[in-house]
């Protein structure tokens, strides 16, 4: 059995991605915390055909 690829909600392309975002304090430019990695259901996600915005765990997973 192959790993899943992801696909966008709208349009079914294959070419999406997601964020890993970081929390910085303001004053001191201290790292603070790791909010969302690549893998977090409830990271941002996109495609990049359509320019759909929305969370990774609204993308569409398909086995090959």
């Amino acid at each position: 059995m192959s790993d899943p690829t992801y696909h966008c909600p709208v349009c079914g392309s294959d070419r999406v991605h997601s964020s890993h975002e970081q929390a910085f304090m303001v004053n001191t430019g201290e790292h603070y915390c790791h909010m969302f990695k690549t893998q977090d259901p409830e990271t941002n996600a996109g495609c990049l055909e359509c320019d759909w915005r929305g969370q990774r765990f609204q993308l569409k997973e398909q086995t090959e």
